[in-house]
């Protein structure tokens, strides 16, 4: 791929809800384009962008895919980002990294969930958008409905800069306003018609909107539009490029993706109306060592590059994916991470076709490329020049809602299996693990089902780890209702030494996350204050095991008020043995409870299955919060327990037709009602005693 001056650079970025044909559109570009000899297709796995043996499998993209083409003398590089919300976080993290959107939109599904989601993020960003309404030629299709929608659901201001020519099975092409003529593609072919007549005043009021749009953005062509005086192809051209880089209005287009139907009307707004590196705002950053801001632009200044992707390629090995903002990236150089604080050595430097590279011996401010084998750094880090230092931020690692237990295949699997999973979490934003400390359960987590189970996957074929997904034990935990004062004595003679510790303590339930206090209110010396410390270790110990089930004790205050101790018996160990005792007969005699934890749970959701999700929530014994607009949507706010949501993913999308979205967070812990706690009792003690049997 030749390299292209920073100003003849478009750095875009695709998005959508699930299925609307992102990948497609991107396919559509990248063959009229000439980056590829032939169309991909989605269901036939041959697609540039979705190359992964998972996206081929189950036909839809599971990461960011970066590819890179040229129109007209301009160099565009796509980036089709995963329209699923389980991959929602890497979506994310290319919208921070291009100048440009194009909202892709079913024609026949209109606005859906996720549409909403990603347009604000690219609203967030401040950057232009551009609508592509797709699929217009199947069955139930409506551009008109679209535009509607956009504007009265998600408040945008619309203007269709291209119009269908026929509808569903009759859609062949689109008509352009502002030349007046229609156009009708044939693979890379197009043939131009004059627009039919029953058309002729729908394309004279489209028109009408742009040159007001195109005249609004400058006061001299407003008043030359006032005066009734006819703008220029140049002046439109200028004042549409204005308007939608200020984001005065959505510019709209009507297509096909799998038909290259409205593609190349496509690439003419990409390259004549969307900003290039050197019109965006600069990058602000900060210098790791004075901690003082700093900005970084595509004009100016030493490199600075931020990596958004990382992924596993069977040839390169570990491949960084880069946008640089300012200087240039050069094959075989030194870099600092400025987020590690470590220095890297550059060796080769690719262009990206999907899963394809191309060798380059330099990335200028602007561009994207990729770096094989960097030793330290990760998806998010910055490198720059040493003598420069600076670290720009994307966007924080999401707060993963969905967790699994893992267990592995076998004993070899388990050897390998959290170096593996190490690996894979550097690749996957969105993806972590960890070890329970309350369960001692090896735990992933994640945005969702599909996002563990791809993963799963992933470190079968890419790492030969053989593991299996299970829901995860619930980290209950046991409090305390009434008080107690109580004895703990330990005493014990055998023929030498003894041991002898003797405690008094009371017992009293705190507010809900106080923790444990201890208090020491012994006088006279009954408990040597040397044996003071062993008797709240003891306690602390005896906490982590409670009386009902086993699980940890929490929220309560313990007082030693008094004791014996012997001249020779007496010693740490002893003391401590009796604490443990007393802590025990007293959780006994305080109405001791079982707590479970409960998360705050928002679910966003078309409003005629609100009601549905509601009840639903409702028999889970969810309490709901309340209701909230979200664009096109509704987001319900409710408390729910977490055992209540181990196959939640799966709940909504029956009820919702995979329409809905849910988040949640841990929000506190309450207690459990007395029916269910005997029921967990029950389980705890049956477990245990399976584990004795062994």
């Amino acid at each position: 791929m030749s390299g292209l001056g920073t100003g003849k650079i478009r750095n875009l970025v695709l998005l959508s809800h699930q299925g609307a044909g992102k990948t497609s559109l991107a396919e559509a570009m990248l063959y009229l384009g000439g980056a590829t000899d032939r169309l991909g297709k989605v269901e036939d796995g041959t697609t540039v962008c979705d190359f992964d043996p998972e996206e081929k499998a189950r036909q839809v993209s599971i990461m960011p895919a970066l590819a890179q083409m040229e129109w007209q003398g301009y160099k565009i590089n796509l980036l089709d980002t995963p329209g699923y919300m389980d991959f929602a976080p890497e979506a994310e993290l290319c919208v921070t990294v291009a100048d440009a959107a194009v909202l892709v939109i079913d024609g026949v599904a209109g606005i859906e969930v996720q549409t909403d989601r990603v347009l604000k993020w690219a609203q967030a960003r401040e950057l232009p958008v551009v609508v592509f309404v797709n699929k217009l030629d199947k069955e139930h299709s409506s551009f008109e409905s679209v535009v509607e929608a956009l504007a009265e659901q998600l408040k945008l201001m619309p203007v269709p800069m291209t119009l269908p020519l026929g509808q569903e099975g009759e859609f062949e092409g689109f008509v352009d306003p502002l030349v007046g003529k229609a156009y009708v593609p044939e693979g890379k072919q197009v043939t131009e018609r004059d627009v039919p007549a029953e058309l002729a005043d729908q394309v004279e009021a489209a028109r009408e909107k742009l040159v007001e749009a195109a005249a609004a953005a400058d006061e001299d062509l407003m008043l030359k539009y006032l005066e009734d005086e006819p703008l220029t192809e140049e002046e439109l051209q200028q004042g549409l490029r204005s308007a939608i880089r200020a984001r005065e209005f959505v510019p709209v287009l009507c297509g096909s993706a799998t038909r290259v139907i409205g593609a190349s009307a496509l690439l003419e707004v990409v390259v004549k109306y969307l900003p290039s590196p050197l019109e965006a705002p600069a990058r602000e950053g900060k210098n790791p060592k004075t901690e003082e801001s700093e900005t970084r632009s595509a004009a100016e200044g030493p490199l600075a590059a931020s990596v958004f992707k990382t992924l596993s390629d069977p040839y390169a090995g570990r491949l960084s994916l880069f946008r640089v903002w300012s200087g240039s990236l050069s094959a075989n150089s030194s870099v600092w991470n400025a987020t590690k604080n470590e220095r890297e050595k550059v060796g080769q430097l690719f262009f990206v076709q999907g899963g394809k590279q191309e060798g380059t011996p330099e990335v200028v401010a602007g561009d994207m490329g990729a770096v094989p084998k960097l030793a330290a750094t990760g998806t998010g880090d910055t490198l720059c020049d040493p003598g420069h230092p600076i670290q720009i931020a994307l966007t924080p690692p999401p707060e993963a809602f969905y967790s699994a237990s893992l267990h592995a295949a076998s004993r070899a699997d388990e050897e390998k299996l959290t170096t593996a999973l190490s690996r894979l979490a550097e690749e996957d934003f969105g993806f972590s693990w960890r070890r329970d400390p309350d369960t001692g359960e090896l735990i992933a987590s994640g945005l969702g089902q599909l996002h563990l189970e791809i993963a799963m996957s992933r470190l079968r074929r890419q790492f030969g780890v053989e593991c299996k997904l299970g829901t995860p034990k619930i980290a209950y935990r046991e409090t305390l209702r009434g008080r107690a004062r109580v004895q703990g004595r330990h005493k014990k003679q055998t023929g030498g030494r003894g041991q002898f510790g003797d405690v008094w303590i009371r017992v009293e339930p705190l507010e809900r996350g106080a923790g444990f206090e201890f208090v020491d209110e012994v006088v006279g010396g009954s408990v040597p204050r040397n044996y003071i410390p062993a008797v709240e270790k003891g306690i602390i110990e005896a906490m982590k095991t409670g009386v009902l089930a086993g699980y940890p004790m929490v929220d309560l205050r313990v007082t030693l008020d008094d004791g014996s101790s012997h001249p020779v018996d007496s010693s740490e160990i002893a003391f401590k043995l009796a604490a443990g005792i007393a802590l025990r007969k007293a959780a006994q005699e305080a109405s001791p409870v079982l707590l479970e934890p409960v998360v705050d749970l928002e679910v966003t959701t078309p409003e005629d299955v609100m009601g549905d999700i509601i009840g639903d929530l409702n028999g889970k014994r969810g309490r709901i919060q309340g209701v909230d607009p979200a664009g096109a949507m509704q987001t319900v706010h409710a408390l729910v327990p977490l055992a209540e949501l181990s196959n939640y993913g799966a709940d909504l999308r029956s009820l919702a037709q995979g329409r809905a979205t849910y988040t949640m967070k841990f929000s506190h812990y309450e207690e459990v009602p007395p029916h269910l706690t005997e029921q967990i009792v029950a389980a705890a003690k049956r477990e245990k005693a399976g584990g004795e049997d062994e």
